[in-house]
């Protein structure tokens, strides 16, 4: 479980789709990270195979390939890192799961002195049930919150902290970013329909 609060970036080195897809990242994680934990690259909840100084491998299932902006990426990419949510921790951002509904698309992004607006299209109808405003969304890995949600579109604010301590600040029009959609409300929806 994660927060959706951006602790680490990390530089792609390489990606492997094939046979064993596998995505290894040059970066500086704490050492009580080991092989079998889980961090959430970019959003995704992925498990460490190897470590050789710093940098770390981490396994890839089809899945997650399909739903993610993974392979759009080229070696040198920075991606957002979070290492997993303890019982000590405060929970700063909001309940992430690091499991991946799939990418949108930047539509627009807004530059001011107080905030970044990020506006985003999105194909799947079925989203916007859980596109919420002032309610949660986890882009790249990173809590926002909605400002505007439509049918088919939603736009969010990165305060300047977020814009610089993630890999928000590098995207462009037209590139597409990881989506978790909010867990809880995901939860409620579905027990709803299972009454």
């Amino acid at each position: 479980m994660f927060t959706g609060i951006i602790t680490n970036t990390g530089k792609l080195a390489s990606l492997q789709k094939k046979s064993l897809p596998t995505i290894t990242l040059e970066c500086d994680l704490p050492e009580k990270v080991k092989i079998g934990d889980s961090v959430a690259v970019n959003g995704a909840c992925l498990t460490v195979v190897e470590i050789k100084d710093n940098s770390y491998t981490f396994n890839l299932s089809s899945e997650t390939l399909r739903l993610s902006n993974f392979g759009d990426l080229v070696r040198g990419s920075i991606l957002n890192l979070e290492l997993p949510l303890t019982l000590q921790d405060f929970l700063s951002g909001h309940l992430v799961s690091g499991h991946l509904d799939g990418v949108v698309r930047i539509k627009a992004i807004n530059k001011s002195s107080e905030s970044t607006i990020f506006s985003f299209v999105y194909r799947d109808r079925a989203w916007r049930k859980f596109l919420v405003y002032k309610g949660s969304v986890t882009l790249n890995g990173v809590s926002l919150t909605i400002m505007e949600a439509g049918s088919s579109d939603f736009s969010a604010a990165v305060i300047p902290h977020t814009w610089h301590a993630t890999n928000l600040k590098y995207l462009k029009t037209g590139e597409r970013v990881n989506i978790e959609l909010d867990l809880i409300g995901k939860y409620l929806y579905n027990i709803s329909l299972n009454r």
